[in-house]
């Protein structure tokens, strides 16, 4: 009984008024290079979670439509990369190798939905995702922009929120691997300790300590809806829930911008 209250008290929470959008990312400003590398990362889980969303039959089709755009923004990112890379030491071949590893994980995203084909694309992803942030953190390194660290520590919570949504569902689809497994749980670990790292910066604005509240408490929900089990309604809600947070830590991630530009 008290699980089912409580799994319908997350349903009515963590439903979304942005829940039939293909993109959960925020219009805005033209974002940094940090930040548009940091976006390769979230969307390279992004794509998976949608694959696995599929042959679960959760929201099938929001869900090619989320695969369908994140690949498209992948694509856009990178050419938009481009040019801030040549001046950066070693910029060139982490770019190279992104640009490499994406291609695998793209043609793979395109094959019908299997267990064997959601593993081998989970795995072609933490390439993706490994190749990203090495490329993220160079331009982090030479930015010049004094909010870089936080909008890299903010825009790896956007990865973080699909990479366990994906886990999660990973396990839902009957991939009951050790890897996956360790995935959840240390995803799980590194989210909560990217979240208590950004609260205690002392040049959070307002605003951004607002929408790190906002997160903490999406936060909670989306630990409680995993920790309480595999009921079949679950998934449902995490892939809410993930996609709340996605959508929240995108804005954070912009906010960090703003408060740093002149």
């Amino acid at each position: 009984m008290l699980r089912t209250f409580l799994l319908a008290l997350l349903a009515s929470l963590l439903m979304p008024a942005h829940a039939d959008h293909a993109g959960a990312m925020s219009d805005g400003p033209e974002p940094s290079a940090v930040n548009l590398a940091g976006q390769q990362r979230m969307l390279s889980q992004r794509i998976v979670k949608a694959y696995a969303q599929i042959g679960l039959d959760i929201l099938p089709d929001l869900a090619r439509a989320q695969m369908l755009d994140a690949m498209l923004r992948f694509e856009a990112n990178l050419d938009a990369l481009a040019p801030h890379v040549a001046a950066v030491p070693d910029g060139a071949n982490a770019y190279r190798n992104l640009a490499n590893t994406w291609k695998a994980l793209r043609d793979s995203a395109n094959a019908p939905v299997s267990r064997d084909a959601a593993l081998m694309l989970s795995r072609q992803s933490r390439a993706v995702l490994d190749e990203a942030d090495r490329l993220t953190k160079l331009l982090e390194e030479v930015s010049t922009e004094p909010g870089a660290v936080a909008v890299n520590h903010a825009g790896r919570l956007r990865m973080l929120s699909q990479r366990l949504a994906k886990a999660y569902l990973l396990l839902a689809l009957g991939i009951d691997e050790p890897e996956v497994r360790a995935e959840l749980d240390s995803t799980a670990t590194r989210f909560a300790e990217r979240l208590a790292w950004l609260s205690e910066l002392p040049e959070n604005s307002p605003d951004v300590r607002i929408e790190l509240e906002e997160i903490e408490l999406q936060w909670t929900w989306l630990r409680t809806a995993i920790d309480l089990g595999n009921a079949p309604s679950f998934p449902l809600v995490v892939v809410e829930a993930a996609e709340s947070i996605l959508e929240a830590t995108d804005h954070l991630t912009r906010l960090y911008e703003q408060q740093n530009r002149p």
